[in-house]
């Protein structure tokens, strides 16, 4: 079995392709699958869903929930992807009441009724989609490896590669990247980790 950050970033590419931006007056909708499509500016909120995860598609830490979502094919009465725009933007009071250090992913647990943690929203990618994996556990695929190597390759992908990613996109303003004084090393240092995984 191949490591599960391989598996997220096939899955990645794979939905990436599905991805179809169309504009209709203020509101743009993104059609992810046909069981999912994302409001991308103004608040449609689907009442009933029963979680709510704000994000967008460029973001790469919330690719990682939005997988979970495709691959277990999960309606949106279930999960429900909504922009932080909807809010006021990842800086807004109204979000930041949600995700406090105003980063997405964001997750909300709408049903107070099934909700027996006490919260009312859950940030951090990693956070979310041991969530959702664990809330979904009936919805095959599991993404739960069960191999001591892959447990490992996914951990050096979290901690080695994600970490510096931002060296294949990030402008040269935006440098340096982790411990790495410019795009060049960080490049060597992220090819030297791909390679080890």
């Amino acid at each position: 079995m191949k490591a599960i950050g391989l598996l997220i970033l096939a899955a990645i590419i794979d939905a990436a392709a599905g991805f179809q931006l169309s504009m209709t007056k203020r509101i743009i909708t993104t059609k992810i699958t046909t069981q999912i499509t994302m409001t991308t500016i103004e608040n449609s909120n689907n009442a009933d869903a029963d979680h709510t995860l704000y994000d967008l598609p460029v973001s790469n830490n919330g690719a990682r929930c939005r997988i979970i979502l495709y691959k277990k094919a999960l309606s949106s009465q279930q999960v429900e992807i909504v922009s932080p725009m909807t809010l006021g933007g990842l800086k807004s009071e109204e979000y930041m009441k949600r995700s406090p250090m105003g980063l997405m992913p964001c997750l909300t647990l709408n049903n107070k009724e099934t909700n027996p943690y006490g919260i009312s929203s859950l940030a951090e990618s990693d956070t979310i989609a041991r969530y959702l994996l664990s809330e979904y556990s009936d919805a095959a695929p599991s993404f739960l490896p069960e191999h001591p190597k892959s447990n490992q390759i996914c951990r050096w992908h979290d901690v080695y590669l994600t970490t510096i990613q931002g060296c294949l996109y990030k402008a040269a303003s935006r440098l340096p990247v982790g411990d790495y004084p410019d795009r060049k090393s960080a490049i060597a240092a992220y090819r030297k980790n791909w390679n080890i995984i």
